[in-house]
C-alpha cells in the first residue's frame, strides 16, 4: 500500500518541475541543518574591480545554458527532491565568511554568486554539484562576464577543463590494495580542539612549472607529491600512542566519464591512501614510495564499471522507499558519522581551468576552497599559477604549518593568502 502510494507520488512529480537527488546529494541533504553545510567555493581574480551590474548580466545569461543550477531543495515526507526556482538570483557583495551556511530554508537557492574587490567568488552546496560540474558553471560565469565587461567574444568549451590528475580518475583499486585501504579502524585523527562555528582558510599560489618540474625529480605524479607531503607534514605531530594507528588521505574519484548520471549531480567515489607509521620509516622517500604504489595499484576495469563504494553504502537507506524521511536521515547521519572517522584528512584536484585566450589575459589567478569538518587540501590552477587551498576545522594548525614550511624547504615561490574566519 505504501510502495504503491510513493509511486504515485513519483509520477506526478515527474510530471512537473522536481527532479530528484543522486545518492551522494541525499546524503548531503541530511547534513543541511549542521553548523558546517558543505560548500565550496570557486574564486577568480581579475585585472580590474569588480562592477555588480554586469556581473549581474553575468549570472543570467549563464543560467540560461545551466537552468539546473537555478533550484530549492524541498523536503517530502519520504525523501528530499529539487523544483526550479521562481527566486530571482542576485549578486551580492561579500558580507559572509568564505564557505558560509547557504540556505535556511526551502526557499534559498543552493549557491551564490558575490564579488569583492576584482575577485569573483561562487558558492556551491555540495547537495547541488561537484566540483567538476560546478568548475563549468564557474568557467561560463567568468567568461560572460569579461564578454560584457570588456566587451570581448570568446569561444565556450568545456573540454578544455583538463583532469590530469591520477586522483580524479575513475579506477579501481585491485584486491590487495582494496583490502588495506578499506580497513577503517585505528585510524589517526588530529587530536586538537576544534573551532566552534569558523574555519581557517588558506590559499598557496605557485608556480605550476616549477611545481610540476620538482615532482618530476621524484619521478612520480603530482598527486602523489602533495598527498606524500601532507602525510610527511603530520608525522612530526605523532604522539608516541598515534604510531600504532594509520593515516589515511581520502582522495575524491572523479566518475563523471564513466557513468550515465545526470552530469549536473555528485559524480564521484572515495579512494584512501593508508600509510602506517608503525610499519614504515619515517623518511619523505619512504612515503612517497607507499603512496606511488598504492596509487599506481589500482587498475582500470575493462568493461568500464566503477565500484561506488560510496554510493553502494548509502543505497541501503535510500532504497527503502517507503521508509519516512526521519528514518532515511538518521540512517545518512551514522553512515556519515563512520564516513568522517575513516580518514586524516581529505586531498582533492578541480583539474586546469583553461579559458578562452580573450577571457584569459583579464584573469589574474583562480581558487578554490572548500569547507570541511577536519582538514582539506584542493587545486585547482590557470595558466601557471597553481593554488592549494587549505580548509582547517582545528584551533591549533601545525599540520599546516609544517605543510607549507615543506613545501618552501624546497625553494618553490610561492605567497600565501589567509584569512581567519
Amino acid at each position: 500500500m505504501f510502495y504503491e502510494w510513493y509511486n504515485v507520488v513519483v509520477i506526478i512529480m515527474e510530471n512537473k518541475n522536481w527532479y530528484p537527488l543522486d545518492n551522494v546529494s541525499f546524503l548531503y541533504a541530511t547534513l543541511k541543518n549542521k553548523k558546517r553545510q558543505n560548500v565550496f567555493r570557486f574564486s577568480c581574480e581579475l585585472a580590474d574591480k569588480i562592477d555588480k551590474d554586469y556581473l549581474q548580466i553575468a549570472l543570467r545569461e549563464t543560467l540560461k545554458v545551466y537552468p539546473n543550477f537555478h533550484i530549492n531543495l524541498k523536503t517530502g515526507f519520504f525523501t528530499y527532491f529539487y523544483e526550479t526556482s521562481i527566486t530571482e538570483p542576485l549578486v551580492v557583495e561579500e558580507t559572509q565568511p568564505i564557505c558560509h551556511r547557504l540556505f535556511y530554508n526551502d526557499q534559498d537557492l543552493l549557491y551564490e554568486v558575490n564579488y569583492y574587490g576584482n575577485r569573483i567568488n561562487f558558492e556551491v552546496s555540495h547537495i547541488l554539484s561537484d566540483s567538476t560540474y560546478a568548475m563549468r558553471f564557474f568557467k561560463l560565469l567568468v567568461s560572460n562576464y569579461v564578454k560584457y565587461f570588456y566587451n570581448q567574444t570568446f569561444t565556450f568549451d568545456n573540454a578544455t577543463i583538463e583532469l590530469n590528475n591520477l586522483a580524479n580518475k575513475a579506477v579501481v583499486p585491485n584486491e590487495r590494495i582494496a583490502k588495506l585501504t578499506n580497513n577503517y579502524k585505528n585510524v589517526y585523527k588530529y587530536p586538537v580542539k576544534k573551532l566552534r562555528n569558523s574555519t581557517r582558510f588558506y590559499e598557496v599560489h605557485t608556480n605550476m612549472n616549477s611545481m610540476l618540474n620538482l615532482v618530476s625529480k621524484y619521478q612520480v605524479e603530482l598527486p602523489t607529491f602533495l598527498v606524500s607531503l601532507m602525510i610527511f607534514a603530520m608525522i612530526p605531530e605523532l604522539k608516541v600512542k598515534d604510531r600504532s594507528k594509520r593515516i589515511k588521505i581520502e582522495l575524491p574519484i572523479e566518475l563523471r566519464t564513466f557513468s550515465e548520471a545526470n552530469a549536473s549531480q555528485n559524480c564521484f567515489d572515495i579512494f584512501y591512501v593508508d600509510f602506517s607509521p608503525s610499519e614504515n620509516e619515517l623518511q619523505f622517500t619512504n612515503i612517497l614510495s607507499a603512496v606511488d604504489q598504492q596509487i599506481k595499484a589500482r587498475s582500470r576495469d575493462e568493461s568500464g564499471k566503477v565500484r561506488n563504494h560510496l554510493n553502494v553504502s548509502f543505497q541501503r537507506f535510500i532504497s527503502a522507499k517507503w521508509a519516512p524521511l526521519f528514518i532515511k536521515k538518521a540512517g545518512m547521519g551514522i553512515i556519515y558519522k563512520n564516513v568522517t572517522k575513516r580518514r586524516s584528512a581529505i586531498y582533492s584536484n578541480a583539474g586546469t581551468l583553461i579559458f578562452d585566450e580573450n577571457v584569459d589575459k583579464y584573469i589574474k589567478s583562480v581558487s578554490l576552497l572548500s569547507s570541511t569538518s577536519d582538514i582539506r587540501f584542493t587545486l585547482v590552477s590557470n595558466k601557471n599559477d597553481l593554488c592549494i587551498g587549505i580548509s582547517s576545522a582545528y584551533v591549533y594548525n601545525n599540520i599546516v604549518r609544517n605543510f607549507i614550511k615543506l613545501l618552501k624547504d624546497t625553494d618553490m615561490e610561492m605567497y600565501i593568502n589567509t584569512e581567519v574566519i
